[in-house]
């Protein structure tokens, strides 16, 4: 099976698991706006998206264009999540990677998606950094490591990059918190994809 198709499945199976469930109330149980004439207006990886409850279909607003096949399935999963998910207000309320079930294992085919990629093109150069976060994501700055951003995901999910120059005798370097709530709603599959999708768009 291609990814493509993978993909495309694990959309129709969510999609079909969410006609089981009252949608209206599952919007407000995740703290997500409400549907104005079937459709649902909400900020997700730094856009405005427009998912339709009728069909599915999922729109970025700016552009018209459809979402990504990844947004889709990471928005759709969440929805499928059945308790409230809260956002993380204290320092205990963030984990690893890790920390997930699987976590452990799967830890270095996360970092290769996620924190290497965007050690090795980002180098020293924070500016960057900081310029590819205006032009991408909401986020804001926290006092972590050479460079920490607290950034949106979707929902009451969150990301944070704690970002380390390097130097003569170690290369730049970056570790990445999720905000406790990613438990309630991902296995580590859609939490590494969460974080690739970050990571990624900050190339």
């Amino acid at each position: 099976m291609s990814q493509q198709t993978a993909k495309d499945e694990a959309i129709r199976n969510a999609w079909a698991r969410l006609g089981l469930v009252d949608l209206p109330a599952r919007l407000r149980l995740l703290g997500l706006p409400a549907a104005v004439d079937g459709v649902v207006v909400l900020r997700a990886f730094g856009a405005e998206l427009e998912l339709r409850l009728t069909d599915g279909t999922m729109l970025n607003r700016k552009t018209g264009k459809p979402a990504s096949p990844n947004d889709r399935i990471l928005l759709l999963h969440y929805l499928l999540c059945d308790v409230p998910v809260s956002a993380p207000v204290t320092p205990d309320d963030w984990i690893t990677f890790r920390d997930l079930p699987g976590g452990a294992f799967y830890l270095q085919p996360f970092l290769a998606r996620t924190a290497k990629p965007l050690a090795a093109k980002i180098g020293n150069d924070l500016a960057r950094l900081e310029l590819n976060l205006n032009q991408r994501f909401d986020w804001e700055r926290v006092a972590l490591g050479d460079f920490g951003a607290r950034i949106h995901g979707l929902g009451n999910l969150y990301l944070t990059l704690i970002y380390s120059r390097g130097d003569d005798e170690f290369p730049p370097a970056c570790d990445i918190l999720f905000s406790a709530g990613v438990k309630r709603v991902y296995g580590a599959d859609d939490a590494a994809a969460l974080a690739s999708r970050i990571c990624l768009g900050l190339l």
